[in-house]
């Protein structure tokens, strides 16, 4: 809740309901039986569910997934979209009650939960940090960022395959802020509490229909976040984050993540999820007639005398409920906090918990080609391939290169890794038009500005030392 001194008086204001439904442009509001449309502010991108009545099976077949659909919704020509989605699900339905059409899918955000990314920075600003990964989705997608304010709060990551919504996620922690993408795909990102809607409020005798679970819920609240990462050489990296007021009550849950490969990322982790499972503050939902500016994310005034509820409150969700059902347009607002259930916590905690990804890709190149020397390949000067191992025959000097490997597009993007010994002084180059000219890609003077684009490719190891063992090697590309 937000403090404030401020006294308000709700002023009673007109309704004149105005909704519509549409699918793929065919206004379908008379035949809504019931439908719900879930808008979050940085718990998630938004989801919807309608019920049709399809008497005689008039819609069936009429739409499938990948279709639009939008809903309208205000107090005056029924012209504010409030929701575009779209469909994933299509399924007919017929019972004693009748015969129905029902649809679900998502916001028309959806691809930012089927998206990974692949992203590592030091000392930046989350709102920085958030441009940046934005700028890596394809511009077909469509999304913007105009309104992205600044937050100065900066923090390291090193994210490989890491949903975008739950970098989002890790970012609004970290910054104690808030994100949403509006039905136009441009994002939204500031800080908590700090979009104050005066042009709405809930009252109890004006326009507040019930509540319920008003309250605060301490059973999910930790005093310390233990996040375990690991180090490229495969050892353990640990960080524990603690609440300055734990007291003897220690409550923790530990976070094991071989995505962090440094101590920086591993507490900036241990410290972002301490946020989010401490301090919470109330739960609960509040249903009012229909809000028509109302965004998610936004404080506005609820005054519910009976349950002693007067003040500024964070809707950090906005149900809209349509139908013949509900008996017009309504809301469900919840109120600073997710409203969790006990499966949904403990899911929530064992996913996070559970999660190991040990990908080593962070410019998320699309290919590799793999070396593990188990068998001889490629030509040798003075260098042999023995157990599993690339090294000079004996000599001081030798040069190994590989066979050539054609791909049917031109790389442009490439990075190297390998493991072994005694590497001082190596070199390796990639050829990209079959062994005409070389880059040199590793060792001292590596650079990839001058990498030519090609589709013919070989490397050139040249092995500067007697005592050099190369066991694995791997060019990432795309």
């Amino acid at each position: 809740m937000r403090r404030t001194t401020k006294i308000f008086i709700p002023i009673p204001k007109i309704r004149n309901t105005q909704v519509k439904v549409e699918i793929n442009g065919d206004d379908r509001t008379s035949r809504v039986i019931e439908s719900l449309w879930l808008y979050p502010a940085t718990l998630g991108i938004g989801t919807f569910k309608l019920v049709l009545s399809n008497s005689h099976g008039q819609f069936s077949n009429l739409y499938s997934a990948g279709d639009v659909v939008k809903f309208y919704a205000d107090n005056s020509d029924g012209s504010t979209l409030q929701f575009w989605g779209i469909i994933d699900y299509v399924k007919d339905d017929i019972g004693s009650k009748g015969q129905f059409l029902e649809i679900e899918g998502r916001h028309r955000a959806y691809l930012l939960t089927e998206f990974l990314v692949c992203f590592s920075a030091t000392n930046t600003k989350t709102s920085d940090i958030l441009k940046e990964i934005i700028g890596k989705l394809p511009s077909s997608y469509g999304f913007t960022e105009s309104n992205i304010e600044e937050e100065n709060t900066t923090m390291d990551v090193e994210w490989n395959y890491k949903p975008f919504w739950d970098c989002v996620i890790e970012l609004c922690n970290r910054g104690k802020s808030d994100c949403y993408v509006d039905n136009d795909l441009d994002f939204h990102y500031f800080k908590k509490n700090s979009k104050i809607n005066d042009r709405e409020f809930v009252a109890e005798g004006t326009n507040f229909l019930n509540s319920k679970n008003l309250g605060i819920d301490k059973y999910y609240e930790k005093t310390r976040v233990i996040v375990m990462g690991e180090s490229s050489g495969g050892l353990p990296i640990v960080y524990t984050a603690v609440n300055p007021i734990e007291g003897t009550d220690i409550k923790e849950i530990l976070v094991k993540d071989t995505s962090s490969k440094t101590m920086e990322s591993v507490k900036s982790l241990a410290e972002s999820k301490l946020l989010e499972v401490t301090n919470k503050g109330p739960q609960g939902v509040v249903e009012s007639f229909g809000l028509e500016t109302l965004k998610p994310g936004e404080t506005i005034w609820i005054v519910i005398p009976r349950q002693k509820i007067y003040g500024q409150y964070k809707i950090i969700q906005i149900n809209h409920k349509f139908g013949a059902k509900s008996g017009g347009w309504r809301m469900g607002l919840f109120l600073e906090e997710e409203e969790k259930g006990i499966s949904n916590s403990i899911q929530n905690l064992n996913e996070k918990s559970d999660r190991a990804i040990g990908a080593e890709n962070i410019n998320k190149l699309d290919f590799s080609w793999n070396f593990d020397f188990s068998t001889d390949t490629g030509t040798h000067l003075n260098t042999v391939i023995q157990e599993g191992v690339l090294r000079t025959d004996g000599s001081a000097t030798g040069v190994w290169a590989s066979d050539i490997l054609e791909v049917p597009f031109d790389v442009a993007f490439v990075e190297l890794k390998l493991n072994g010994n005694s590497l001082r002084g190596l070199k390796i180059y990639l050829s990209t038009d079959g062994g005409v000219s070389y880059t040199l890609i590793y060792g001292v003077g590596a650079s990839l500005a001058s990498l030519k684009s090609g589709r013919k490719l070989k490397l050139r190891v040249n092995i500067a030392s007697a005592s050099t063992e190369i066991n694995d090697l791997a060019l990432l590309y795309s």
